[in-house]
């Protein structure tokens, strides 16, 4: 049997989880606790910013289960400066170039290198619908997808039998 992956999330994948699905986050908690869910610390420290429901979340799931992954591997913080070096102002992808990294609301704050670093050396399929991230991931042969396309897959998006009590449909 295949083992399951782990899914490393930005925090915008996070928020819209949570805005679409709050009463379903138990599911995701569950991932949190058996390690198939993580979040570099950069996205810790965004989503702590915030003042909701989510970041109460996020702050019991490191104190609980350690869901953050700190830069302390020097693996981690090689591939992190290299990925930032070479996309942080801009990414060329065959003939066209795309805004870096650094082009983000964030700026060079922005913990965008580090999801894609984390998920790179670790192995992980990178959450995100960031256009920077995921052409970043496509360029380094890291797995990306959607926060749409992980909730289905986690079943948190559970087709809704919407004609379920018609009669003769």
């Amino acid at each position: 049997m295949k083992e399951e992956p782990i899914y490393v999330c930005d925090a915008d994948a996070l928020i819209n989880l949570y805005q679409h699905f709050p009463n379903k986050f138990r599911a995701l908690r569950d991932m949190v606790a058996r390690n198939k869910v993580k979040i570099p610390e950069g996205v810790y420290r965004e989503l702590r910013r915030k003042t909701d429901r989510l970041r109460r979340y996020v702050e019991r799931w490191e104190r609980d289960y350690q869901f953050v992954i700190r830069f302390k591997d020097r693996r981690l913080r090689e591939e992190l400066a290299r990925i930032e070096r070479k996309y942080g102002e801009r990414i060329a992808v065959g003939k066209r170039a795309y805004n870096g990294f650094w082009s983000s609301r964030a700026g060079r704050r922005s913990a965008d290198p580090q999801v894609v670093a984390v998920g790179k050396v670790r192995g992980g399929i990178v959450v995100s619908d960031d256009l920077a991230v995921r052409m970043v991931c496509m360029l380094e042969g890291v797995e990306c997808i959607g926060w749409s396309e992980f909730a289905r897959r986690i079943r948190l998006a559970e087709q809704l039998a919407l004609f379920q009590n018609r009669k003769g449909g």
